[in-house]
């Protein structure tokens, strides 16, 4: 019996730990690439597209939509019964659409030339892991703002956020970080959320510093909020950022992975048992994780967006992060919007809050017209 009960007792060990490596694995990943089906497409025309009725096809705003072949815009709505959804539609890049596609917040093949008409040039950055693939868009202002893009998404996931910067005559970097496509990979394209990738953009904050800029706004979504916030706690050239705007940012991984356990009915001691395996794999700490116990470390001006709707990353996050720094972050939540979709939800006032934002601290090229020294907190 005291043999069973030590054999009982190994396999429920073993069992403990392959869960916890299972689990560990989806923290760290990599994660699959999204699909590019899913949707059907009844009907399209050169302006308008006609898809079958779902809760993705019914909501309003401004949205990507991919297929395998090419993607294009859909938005605003035309037309919205019980069986399909008549939207305006233009296609970006590529052919037709197929019977079936993706709809998202973006398109993930997209560059600023395909989705904005904006010409743009690919830089290399020389970074610490290797060299990290860039767009660069010129500007006539000499604050760059430099984009950061979320997990399990590419470059193209900001470029519905460009506008505003745009509209100021920012020069514009939108960098990759490590295990992107094309960049170097890293551990077998395993991530560290954060602990690691925030000096990937440290080395892009050296690049625009070495090529003529001033300053710099950093701007982060999802993930990539949450490498903005280790680079300003963190980095050596932190005092080089003017301000930072996070959209939806990962401030806390606890709360992230806490709220998908319950989204998926796992138990919350297999997501610590995970956690704990994920740590011991990788070195993570969590409490390093979770910004607002570290709210005293900050001294750049935020600005942070987040979309009520959001089922990833909890906006009471973002919430207790403003209420502790009142003194440095602005917050503005963005009503009916899911993760990182206030862009597309309330398109011109998402652009209007970060315009409106940044020139209150002088930021951006003065308009056509306007002398430097008018403009609001203006440098000298």
């Amino acid at each position: 019996m005291k043999r069973i009960g030590v054999a009982l007792a190994a396999a429920l060990l073993i069992g403990l730990g392959a869960v916890g490596w299972i689990y560990s694995d989806q923290i760290l990943g990599p994660d699959r690439p999204p699909g590019t089906t899913g949707q059907r497409v009844l009907a399209h025309t050169d302006s308008t597209i006609t898809l079958a009725s779902t809760l993705k096809a019914r909501r309003p705003g401004h949205w990507a939509i991919s297929w395998p072949g090419g993607f294009g815009r859909i938005g605003p709505l035309i037309a919205v019964e019980p069986d399909r959804v008549i939207t305006r539609f233009a296609i970006a890049s590529g052919t037709p659409p197929n019977a079936t596609s993706r709809l998202a917040g973006f398109a993930p093949d997209a560059d600023p030339l395909t989705w904005l008409g904006v010409e743009f040039e690919n830089v290399t950055i020389p970074a610490r892991v290797g060299s990290l693939p860039a767009w660069w868009i010129p500007g006539r202002d000499s604050t760059w703002a430099l984009f950061v893009h979320g997990r399990a998404a590419t470059r193209a996931e900001v470029l519905r956020m460009l506008p505003a910067y745009r509209s100021l005559d920012m020069p514009c970097l939108i960098l990759a970080y490590r295990n992107d496509a094309g960049a170097p990979q890293i551990d077998g394209g395993r991530f560290r959320l954060g602990m690691t990738e925030w000096e990937d953009l440290e080395d892009a904050v050296r690049y625009a510093k070495a090529r003529g800029a001033r300053d710099v706004v950093v701007v982060g979504c999802s993930m990539g909020g949450g490498i903005v916030a280790q680079y300003l706690r963190r980095s050596s050239e932190r005092a080089f950022a003017r301000a930072a705007v996070l959209d939806a940012p990962v401030l806390d991984w606890n709360a992230v992975l806490a709220q998908a356990a319950r989204e998926r009915h796992v138990p919350g001691a297999i997501t610590e048992l995970g956690k704990t395996v994920a740590s011991l794999r990788s070195g993570l700490r969590w409490s390093e994780l979770a910004q607002a116990t570290h709210a005293s470390s900050f001294s750049t001006p935020m600005l942070v967006l987040h979309g009520d709707k959001d089922d990833v990353v909890p906006i009471a996050v973002s919430e207790e992060f403003a209420r502790a720094r009142p003194d440095l972050v602005t917050f503005r939540p963005f009503a009916g919007a899911g993760h990182v979709e206030s862009a597309n939800v309330d398109a011109d006032g998402y652009a209007a809050t970060i315009i409106a934002w940044l020139r209150e601290r002088g930021l951006g090229a003065p308009s056509e017209g306007e002398p430097a020294h008018q403009r609001p907190d203006a440098r000298r």
